[in-house]
């Protein structure tokens, strides 16, 4: 072979390998967009749930202190509900997308029953601090640290405590049982997806509509989650129940859109935990294996939200506020928020047998 032929393939595989890295920097650059893009901030919505969901305000029957407690360099925020001589707390982990207060009818449900609650807004989420929500791990490191507050606290460190978590907040729940805190007695784990990994090649496959497309972008994707939560990107719910072998619930719906084939649920022959229950609902969504699913509950939320599209078009999106408090006033927030009582009363003698 001639020089001149050597240096022509030498050429040619540095034109190849540096096309390689290229490529491989953008799709590592579009896989963190996505990721930065997907995990953003969550606010409190301006459609018409922020007119029918309740407020901290609405529970004024209750005793309520606002707490606050770091995640990371995150300062998140929250509230402690019920009587100081209830001898049981529930803390709540939400679902991504929403915030603390689409869990306030659990938190009622609760209270209502003797028992204190703490609910507070995740990293990037309310009113607690955050550019984003980071990722699929972040729910159970958030929870860890509100855990963490909970021992540090004098007041609650004695208290027995159970969890209650929705789907984000679901794994959180199970998850975070691979961090050995003693005080935790119980768990009800609702619609909870298994793994980081495999819930998000679920969402990429059957949300985004990706198809097998969803296993070229997945590695990247990856990549940057395990690079943000390190070595808690590998915690799994399953494994945090078997690891802790404390009573777990574990509540699924056949119909769900968003978690089945991560669920717990669908990993239940990986569980070594004689202590697990499971509640299965055939044909349950996501949604309402916690949301009231009664015809008349769906039927007045449906009317509620129809007047609403119908006045925000009156005025162009733009209602004037004293018509909008009008609305707000004549939305009976009881009838639209009402929990899934076959899914609260399992979950409730659940924790009372404990």
């Amino acid at each position: 072979m001639t020089g001149k032929k050597r240096k022509l393939l030498k050429c040619g595989a540095a034109v190849v390998a540096i096309s390689l890295v290229a490529a491989l920097l953008f799709i590592l650059a579009v896989s963190k967009l996505c990721l930065v893009g997907t995990f953003n901030r969550q606010e409190a919505r301006d459609d018409v749930t922020r007119t029918t969901m309740y407020t901290a305000d609405d529970f004024d029957k209750y005793e309520k202190q606002k707490i606050r407690f770091l995640s990371g360099k995150n300062m998140l925020k929250g509230y402690i509900w019920g009587d100081k001589s209830s001898k049981k707390l529930v803390v709540i982990s939400h679902g991504w997308g929403e915030l603390s207060n689409y869990y306030y009818p659990v938190m009622d449900y609760f209270v209502s029953r003797g028992y204190r609650v703490l609910t507070y807004d995740n990293t990037g989420t309310g009113e607690s601090e955050g550019f984003g929500t980071k990722g699929l791990s972040q729910s159970a490191i958030d929870l860890d640290n509100a855990l963490s507050f909970i021992e540090r606290d004098g007041e609650l460190r004695n208290m027995p405590v159970y969890l209650f978590g929705h789907s984000w907040g679901g794994h959180a729940v199970t998850s975070v049982l691979n961090f050995g805190h003693k005080n935790v007695r119980a768990v009800a784990s609702v619609a909870g997806y298994n793994s980081n990994g495999g819930a998000m090649l679920e969402w990429m496959q059957r949300r985004l509509n990706m198809g097998a497309f969803a296993y070229s972008l997945f590695p990247f994707a990856a990549f940057w989650s395990l690079l943000d939560a390190g070595e808690n990107y590998y915690a799994t719910g399953v494994s945090g129940i078997n690891n802790a072998n404390l009573p777990v619930l574990v509540v699924q719906g056949g119909n769900d859109d968003t978690v089945l084939e991560d669920s717990i649920y669908s990993h239940r022959k990986e569980i070594t935990n004689d202590s697990v229950e499971y509640y299965y609902i055939e044909k349950g969504t996501h949604t309402d294996v916690i949301e009231s699913n009664e015809a008349s509950t769906r039927t007045y939320r449906e009317l509620i939200d129809y007047e609403y599209e119908k006045l925000s078009k009156k005025y162009d999106g733009n209602i004037p506020e004293d018509v909008e408090a009008k609305f707000i006033n004549s939305v009976n927030k009881q009838k639209y928020n009402e929990v899934n009582n076959n899914t609260m009363s399992k979950v409730f003698e659940f924790f009372e047998a404990i």
